[in-house]
């Protein structure tokens, strides 16, 4: 990892909870929420960040064989995980993978917006998306940036925060947008990707992504406009009491592609009571809100 890039993951937007690492501390948070269950993903920084290929596929094996024993220890609250990959190494993480899924029965993966700057529609990620697809498992997409990335060429760092508030829309955006406009979300029509954080820009901006330099770089070459592809997406609602925000998501993706999501317990302290909130306040029928809090996910994930 570069050097004080773990500092900007420590400073300004992350607070430590105990939830993060405390099982008697993670029940007490979401026992209001009665049945309440969660899905296990390691949190920032990506593991490639941490050390070279072996040390990051050495982290990955024991993320994932821990994941795996508490999902098995605590099945009534943790239903399941997304495998750690160390996407610094393609065949590791499709070495990784494959035990992942057939051994400790993962539900998908956990990618990055980006591999230490590489973007995911680089050739050398293809085989994990084609893997992914094979198996019939998950991608589950979390923007990765910090505060060395930034605003300005002039300057050195990201102020405000920009990195993360603005920055982490964007990745997210980007990287979905590579996806589509490379192509690599026609070749494989059955890759299921769920992008966190209501899917970053890409609601809110569609108009733009339909056209502009993207489309016509591209519409010679994808048989389907760019947002057939866009809408294949899936997308959470972890935007931390922003109504507004998540029924936009609702209106692009549809309520069918879309899975409740609080980024609890990384996020604000009222995640799942903000997220709850989002979601009731919506214009949607019961039967629609039902899909987003439990339908969705069981569906897409566990079926």
């Amino acid at each position: 990892m570069p050097p004080g890039q773990l500092r900007y993951y420590r400073e300004g937007v992350f607070t430590y909870d105990d939830a993060l690492t405390d099982l008697d501390a993670r029940w007490r948070a979401i026992e209001p929420f009665g049945d309440y269950a969660q899905v296990l993903v390691l949190a920032v920084p990506p593991i490639e960040e941490i050390g070279p290929p072996n040390v990051a596929a050495e982290f990955a094996r024991l993320a994932n064989d821990e994941m795996a024993e508490l999902v098995r220890a605590h099945h009534d609250r943790f239903v399941g995980f997304a495998a750690a990959l160390p996407l610094n190494d393609t065949e590791a993480s499709l070495r990784e993978l494959d035990r992942a899924v057939a051994d400790l029965g993962a539900l998908g993966a956990q990618v990055y917006s980006n591999m230490l700057g590489v973007p995911l529609d680089n050739p050398r990620f293809e085989p994990v998306f084609a893997r992914l697809e094979e198996l019939g498992a998950t991608a589950w997409l979390h923007p990765t940036r910090n505060a060395t990335w930034t605003d300005y060429p002039t300057e050195v760092a990201s102020d405000y925060g920009l990195w993360w508030s603005l920055g982490w829309p964007y990745e997210t955006a980007a990287a979905l947008s590579r996806l589509v406009y490379s192509g690599v979300m026609e070749r494989h029509p059955d890759l299921k990707v769920l992008a966190h954080h209501g899917a970053g820009m890409v609601p809110h901006f569609s108009a733009r992504l339909a056209m502009g330099p993207g489309y016509r770089q591209v519409m010679d070459t994808l048989p389907k406009p760019p947002l057939d592809y866009f809408r294949r997406f899936y997308a959470d609602t972890a935007l931390f009491g922003a109504p507004h925000a998540v029924q936009c998501v609702l209106d692009f993706f549809g309520p069918d592609h879309v899975l409740f999501g609080t980024d609890m317990p990384l996020g604000p302290s009222n995640a799942v009571e903000a997220t709850i909130a989002d979601i009731e306040s919506c214009e949607a029928s019961d039967e629609r809100r039902a899909a987003v809090f439990a339908g969705n996910a069981t569906r897409l994930l566990l079926v």
